[in-house]
């Protein structure tokens, strides 16, 4: 995933930051066969549609860089993925 943000934004002319959590959290191989297409498709999408160049950043009051986290974790029986964006205001 790294790779894909640091390529993709480049090609964008974006800057992006990822942050990864709950890497130790374990999933079934074939699990993570069928995630991986449709979490590369979310992060392209939140750094293309989500996250503006940052000269637009700057004018809304955002840091010129965007930050996506991808995190995993277990709940219960279950595993939880979340993929979020996140901005902070500069004042």
């Amino acid at each position: 995933f790294p790779r894909i943000v640091r390529d993709l934004a480049k090609n964008l002319n974006k800057k992006v930051t990822l942050d990864l959590f709950g890497e130790e959290t374990e999933l079934d191989k074939s699990v993570i066969e069928e995630l991986l297409d449709p979490l590369v498709h979310m992060i392209r999408n939140s750094i293309d549609h989500g996250i503006e160049i940052p000269d637009l950043r700057k004018q809304r009051g955002k840091s010129e860089e965007g930050k996506i986290t991808l995190s995993a974790s277990h709940e219960g029986s279950m595993i939880k993925i979340q993929v979020l964006l996140r901005f902070r205001l500069q004042y």
